[in-house]
C-alpha cells in the first residue's frame, strides 16, 4: 500500500519555506504514553477508536504557532483520505490519529522533523525544522471505514483493476494487427515482436552500443495520437505544445539504458542519415504499469524516428 501522507510531499515543500518553529511551552495540552501532546475539543468517548489498517477522512491543519503550514482544504481543497499505518515513531501523526473516534476533533504536537521526514517522506528539511522543532496538527476525523471493510473494498478494486489489465493485455495484438493493416505493414516482426519499417536508409556511421546519438523523433500511440516529441512544429499541430518544454534533437549514449527497450532495438538497425518507423509492443515499451497520465498499461507505441548524427 503507497503512503498516501507521502503524496503530499510536493504540497508541504512549496509551503515550507519561510517558516518559523515553534516554542516547548504547551499549556492546557496532555501527554500521551506515546509522547504526542493532545488537547481535545470534542471526544466521543463511547465511540470505536481509529485503528490501524483504517481508513480515514479528515480535515486537518499542519502549524506553527501562529503560522499554517499545510492545510487540507486549502492545499489539497477537500478533506483527506488515507490508510491509518503502523506509527514510524513514537508520537507520531498514526499515533495521533488512533487516539480519536468519528466525530472527534482536537491539537496535537508532533515532532516536525520526524513528521516530515517518517511520515511524509520529505529528506531535505528547511534549516529551521530540526531536532527540537515541534509542529501542531488540528484535525477532525470525519469518517472511519474499519479495516475488514477497507480491506474488502481494496480486494473488490484490485480484482477490478486484474480484469481491466488483462482486457487490455488481450486487445493488444489487434491493436497492433489494426495499425499494420491500416498502413499496409507487410514487413515481420523481429524475434522480440517489434517491427522495423525502413522509409530511408542511412549511409553514416552505424547506431552502436557505446556511441553518442542525436535523433528527432515523434512518439505516438498506434491510435495516431501524438504524445512526444522532439520537433516544435509537430508538437504545435498536433496540439500538445509545452512552451516548458525545450524543443531539439534528442541526445544520449546508446546503451545504457536511457530509452525504452524497443526504441533502442530499432536504432540499433539504423545509420546516420537513415529514417524509420518502429512499432513496439508493450513488452519492449512502458508495460504492464504505462507511464500515469499518458500511457495505458499494455499500450503498443510508434515512434518515426530520424538518425541525425553519429559518434
Amino acid at each position: 500500500m503507497k503512503n498516501h501522507l507521502a503524496m503530499l510531499a510536493p504540497v508541504v515543500l512549496m509551503l515550507l519555506a519561510g517558516l518559523t518553529s515553534c516554542n516547548n511551552d504547551y499549556p492546557g495540552f496532555k501527554k500521551s504514553e506515546t509522547g504526542v501532546y493532545y488537547k481535545f475539543y470534542n471526544q466521543n468517548e463511547d465511540s470505536a477508536k481509529v485503528s490501524t489498517g483504517d481508513l480515514i477522512t479528515v480535515d486537518f491543519t499542519i502549524r506553527t504557532k501562529d503560522t499554517v503550514i499545510l492545510a487540507s482544504r486549502r492545499d489539497v481543497l477537500v478533506p483527506y483520505r488515507f490508510e491509518v499505518l503502523q506509527p514510524r515513531f513514537k508520537g507520531d501523526i498514526y499515533d495521533a490519529f488512533t487516539m480519536m473516534a468519528s466525530g472527534d476533533s482536537a491539537t496535537f504536537i508532533i515532532k516536525g522533523d520526524s513528521l516530515f521526514i517518517r511520515d511524509f517522506e520529505i529528506l531535505n528539511l528547511p534549516t529551521f525544522i530540526d531536532n527540537t522543532t515541534m509542529v501542531y496538527l488540528d484535525a477532525k476525523i470525519l469518517n472511519i471505514l474499519p479495516k475488514a471493510q477497507f480491506d474488502l473494498q481494496k480486494a473488490r478494486e484490485e480484482k477490478i483493476h486484474q480484469q481491466e489489465l488483462e482486457d487490455l493485455r488481450t486487445k493488444e495484438p489487434g491493436l497492433i494487427q489494426n495499425y499494420l493493416d491500416e498502413n499496409r505493414i507487410k514487413v515481420k516482426p523481429t524475434t522480440t515482436g517489434m517491427y522495423y519499417i525502413e522509409k530511408k536508409a542511412g549511409k553514416g556511421p552505424k547506431v552502436e552500443k557505446g556511441k553518442n546519438i542525436s535523433v528527432d523523433y515523434v512518439a505516438k500511440k498506434v491510435n495516431g495520437e501524438i504524445f512526444e516529441t522532439s520537433i516544435k512544429d509537430v508538437a504545435i499541430k498536433s496540439n500538445i505544445f509545452d512552451s516548458a518544454m525545450v524543443y531539439e534533437p534528442f541526445m544520449f549514449v546508446m546503451g545504457e539504458g536511457s530509452i525504452i527497450q524497443g526504441l533502442e532495438e530499432g536504432l540499433s538497425y539504423m545509420r546516420q542519415g537513415g529514417k524509420a518507423i518502429f512499432v513496439i509492443p508493450s513488452s519492449l515499451a512502458y508495460g504492464q504499469e504505462g507511464q500515469t497520465g499518458f500511457i495505458d498499461p499494455y499500450t503498443p507505441i510508434v515512434y518515426e524516428v530520424e538518425v541525425l548524427e553519429v559518434k
